[in-house]
């Protein structure tokens, strides 16, 4: 099934980060003259997302806060407008702001899903913000989680793979969106170890891959590394060759470990600098090179 935006989804909480967010899929949907809907979801205790004074105490009746979210939202809505050329709907929801985002999202048919997270330095493990996280791990939509704003395109995306499952579905949404900005696709194979067995079933997987990509008449780089820490070399490779989009399947990963993403993921959307893409990759989709090709 081919992937097409048509729809983007930006979740909104007017933090400085949502605001980022906000400008990024502005800026896909100009390039790709699709539909841009900005969400904000209404749950107890709201105020504290700074849409009342921080001199009120008592929570305001759900009316109320309506009010004040749509006019905010207008606002955004007048921003984007003039600086993008793109009007976008606004929806205001109550209930769970986590499960109203998945929820919308799939009623609506979007295509794609912006938010924006908070990255921590260093690499001491610290989650992504609650939502965040659980869209991540539990939407069935891809997701792009930003940390500042792009709204120059991606000029090279990287897709790291390592020795565990894979899907088409990763590779092909990636070639899509290369193709909407002509950009580089890096593909990094990563290795625990120098194995020549695991070497030669690294150089097929990456092979198929490339056939993938080469099938599109997309420009592509490949590189095989050996390093005991995949998201540490990923984001390294990333930097050292201005990446500005990282492609990542979660799927797999998150039905290990329950409500938090996988080891890999979870590093690589809490420590990355620029832009990624999570895929929860649809049942059916995965692809192993234990056979001796990846299919």
């Amino acid at each position: 099934m081919s992937y097409i935006i048509k729809k983007i989804l930006v979740p909104v909480d007017f933090s400085e980060i949502s605001e980022l967010a906000i400008d990024t899929a502005a800026a896909i949907a100009q390039r790709c003259l699709c539909d841009l809907t900005f969400l904000y979801v209404i749950q107890h205790n709201d105020y504290y997302f700074s849409v009342l004074p921080e001199s009120v105490h008592l929570i305001p009746p759900v009316e109320e806060i309506k009010e004040k979210v749509q006019k905010k939202l207008e606002a955004i809505q007048i921003r984007v407008q003039h600086a993008f050329k793109r009007r976008a709907e606004l929806v205001v929801l109550t209930g769970n702001i986590e499960s109203e985002i998945r929820a919308y999202a799939t009623s609506e048919n979007v295509d794609l899903i912006v938010m924006g997270t908070h990255g921590v330095s260093g690499y001491k493990e610290v989650f992504i913000g609650s939502n965040a996280q659980r869209v991540v791990t539990l939407s069935d939509i891809p997701v792009l989680t930003v940390t500042r704003s792009n709204i120059t395109g991606f000029e090279n995306i990287l897709m790291p793979f390592d020795h565990s499952l894979y899907s088409r579905q990763k590779v092909n949404i990636a070639s899509v969106v290369a193709a909407i900005y002509n950009s580089h696709v890096h593909i990094l194979g990563i290795l625990d170890s120098k194995d020549k067995e695991d070497l030669r079933k690294m150089k097929i997987k990456l092979q198929n891959v490339e056939g993938i990509i080469a099938g599109k008449e997309l420009k592509f780089t490949t590189t095989i590394k050996v390093a005991s820490n995949m998201a540490k070399t990923a984001l390294a490779y990333a930097a050292e060759n201005n990446c500005d989009l990282m492609v990542i399947n979660t799927g797999h990963e998150s039905e290990i470990t329950g409500v938090f993403l996988g080891a890999f993921a979870q590093q690589i959307v809490n420590h990355s600098p620029i832009p990624v893409l999570s895929i929860k990759p649809l049942e059916g989709t995965f692809s192993t090179h234990t056979s001796g090709s990846a299919v």
